[in-house]
């Protein structure tokens, strides 16, 4: 008598499992295929030469940069060394003039110590110059000796007269009128005072002692007051 023949799967016993390992088993793979797919996701992608891997336009970039900052510097500290140079030349110049000017103060005072002529004011009064001159006899030199003062006033001097000590040319100045004064020199010191009906802009007062040219002294002083 013929047997059919008995499939495995079909004619053999039937195993059924429990539910819940079954239930963990496919919580287990799709939480595996999620952490899968993140990872995925979250990968880096591949650096791109223009953002992550410098380039040549980058590296020129740099260099160029550097080269720029250090240039900076260089002439940053080159122009304070230049300024500090200037500055120090500039303060030797200033102690070199402030000496000069003391020097030069010295010497006037020193120059005027030995004037006769010490001072001139001169001030309009109408039609008239009021002035006053003020005459000191220097260490060294005898009072009494006659001295001749000779006051002029002057138009319009030219810019070339000089004034202090030594010979004056008042020839060749536009002298309006002058007076002549005799006097003698003072023990210490003396004022004269006069006017001289002019109309001119300056005053110009020679002194002499009588018989010795070489000692003349002339001031020329504007005239205050006068427009």
């Amino acid at each position: 008598m013929l047997r059919p023949r008995r499939h495995p799967l079909i004619d053999g016993p039937v195993v059924v499992g429990d539910g819940r390992r079954l239930r963990r088993w496919q919580i287990g793979c799709i939480a595996f295929a999620a952490l899968s797919i993140a990872l995925l996701a979250g990968w880096p992608s591949a650096p791109t030469p223009s953002s992550e891997i410098p380039d040549e336009v980058w590296w020129r970039r740099l260099i160029s940069s550097i080269a720029l900052q250090r240039l900076v510097q260089n002439v940053n500290i080159s122009a304070n060394d230049e300024i500090r140079q200037r500055l120090a030349t500039l303060e030797a110049e200033r102690v070199s003039l402030t000496e000069r000017l003391a020097e030069a103060e010295r010497l006037i005072k020193t120059d005027r110590s030995r004037q006769r002529l010490s001072q001139v004011v001169a001030q309009r009064k109408g039609k008239d110059i009021g002035f006053e001159i003020l005459l000191r006899t220097p260490p060294g030199t005898s009072a009494g000796d006659r001295l001749l003062v000779d006051v002029m006033a002057v138009r319009g001097p030219a810019s070339g007269a000089a004034t202090g000590s030594g010979k004056s040319g008042p020839f060749s100045l536009d002298i309006d009128r002058s007076s002549r004064l005799t006097v003698r020199s003072p023990k210490v010191a003396e004022t004269l005072q006069g006017r001289l009906t002019s109309g001119a802009s300056h005053l110009l007062v020679r002194l002499a002692p009588a018989g010795d040219a070489s000692q003349t002294e002339a001031l020329l002083v504007p005239v205050n007051g006068s427009k």
